[in-house]
């Protein structure tokens, strides 16, 4: 889930970063000779009946979301809960908010709600990793706050006396679909060294010290996947590709149209507005995490700063923020640290459990900053009107169109199995979002 961005400005709270050793700490002294040892193992199996009855069946696809409806009163998992056929509720369960299983499509499927936060996603799907001989994968869906354009409005890199002169931006319900994550509240920075350029936009907040630095956060860039994370997300990438969305409501058309006409004044850039829902591929997006909900443009080039950086962990490549579109969200981190952690254990010892390959879908439901204009000399200012956005049309979009991609993955499977006319294979979103 992403919540949107604060228009009427923010106030940071003071953040104490407190890292000590204590000098005098009691170390646990060694074993005696000749003691006894005992090699546990953190991971164990749930029995077989156990892990049938909770997921339905054997060979399971987990669709999981965080928010059942909290935010905007629209579950992020209602169009996978209206396609789930023999709906079975689960109430047993000791982490996750809700689960139900069944099949979808023909594929034999359970629904997840974990509850919003990293901490409750890691929680839920460590319980659910408990059956991990009967789950097939997990496809995790979510709303996010995008970058209004590739590489930022302004071209930060080559100094700040030029807009970024692409026409392609980021438009709500674009997806982005990837395997890894970031975690942006790994930074130690203090007041002057994130404001020393205010009230100019364009420039860079400064950190001592950022996601590389795990002995300060631990760890804070999750890129390690398997190819069958790949495969999954390059399979759930061509789905969407394929898919046929809904088309945008009215309000929608028209907060985005405000938005880049007021943008557009400033840069002189004539952006192109009309085009169906893209998908940007993980490696031109990223997921950057946070529970601090944060706006503006600088804090928009750390986020991309971070997402070339695990970019080029997880690929070995050398983008730069230029390349970068940011995703704004907040349970991933939690998500593969935890199915990142599992994979490596079950696939390189002898414990119980099989490796779950996952990947993520992360869709467009708000631009992270308001609009931007030049004030010549290198200034950029945050324009003093901004476009009000419907957030309820646009969380609702946003929804629909990772179900889509999500869905219409399923379907490609089930017309694999069944041919293209089957019955079975047909989808319909619940009837929730308006186009105008």
């Amino acid at each position: 889930m992403y919540m949107p961005t604060v228009s009427k400005g923010f106030y940071a709270l003071t953040l104490l970063l407190t890292f000590s050793v204590a000098a005098n700490a009691q170390v646990p002294a060694p074993a005696p000779a000749g003691a006894a040892s005992i090699t546990s193992s953190p991971l164990t199996q749930s029995s077989g009946s156990v892990c049938e009855s909770k997921l339905g069946g054997t060979n399971v696809t987990l669709l999981m979301v965080a928010d059942p409806g909290d935010f905007t009163g629209t579950g992020e998992a209602v169009h996978f809960l209206s396609n789930l056929q023999s709906r079975v509720n689960v109430s047993n369960s000791s982490f996750c908010l809700t689960m139900a299983h069944g099949s979808v499509l023909g594929n034999p499927t359970m629904v997840v709600a974990s509850g919003i936060g990293p901490g409750t996603a890691a929680l839920c799907v460590m319980e659910l990793l408990q059956c991990s001989e009967y789950i097939k994968e997990i496809i995790w869906m979510g709303t996010a706050g995008y970058s209004p354009q590739q590489g930022g409005v302004i071209d930060t890199m080559r100094g700040c006396d030029f807009p970024n002169p692409d026409t392609q931006i980021t438009r709500e319900g674009d997806l982005c679909i990837t395997p890894w994550a970031v975690n942006w509240d790994c930074k130690l920075t203090d007041w002057d060294q994130q404001c020393a350029g205010f009230p100019n936009v364009c420039s860079d907040p400064t950190n001592t010290d950022g996601v590389e630095v795990a002995s300060l956060f631990g760890d804070c860039t999750f890129s390690t996947h398997t190819q069958a994370d790949i495969d999954l997300t390059m399979e759930v990438q061509a789905a969407a590709a394929a898919a046929s969305f809904p088309a945008r409501a009215d309000s929608i058309n028209l907060y985005e149209g405000q938005y880049w006409n007021i943008t557009a004044n400033s840069t002189g850039v004539k952006y192109i507005l009309d085009r169906p829902v893209k998908t940007w591929n993980y490696t031109q997006c990223a997921i950057a995490d946070s529970q601090f909900f944060w706006a503006g443009a600088p804090w928009d080039m750390v986020s991309r700063n971070y997402s070339s950086v695990l970019v080029n962990m997880a690929l070995g490549m050398k983008l730069t923020q230029l390349d970068m579109v940011t995703v704004s969200a907040e349970e991933d981190v939690g998500l593969v640290q935890a199915l990142g952690v599992w994979n490596s254990l079950v696939g390189s010892s002898s414990a119980s459990g099989k490796q779950v390959p996952y990947t993520i879908v992360r869709t467009h439901s708000d631009i992270l900053h308001r609009p931007v204009m030049s004030m010549g000399n290198g200034t950029w200012m945050t324009a003093p009107e901004s476009p009000t956005q419907n957030f309820e049309d646009g969380f609702a979009f946003a929804i629909a169109t990772g179900s889509t991609a999500v869905l219409n993955t399923l379907q490609r499977r089930c017309h694999a199995a069944n041919g293209m006319n089957a019955a079975m294979c047909n989808y319909a979103l619940a009837p929730i979002y308006a186009s105008s």
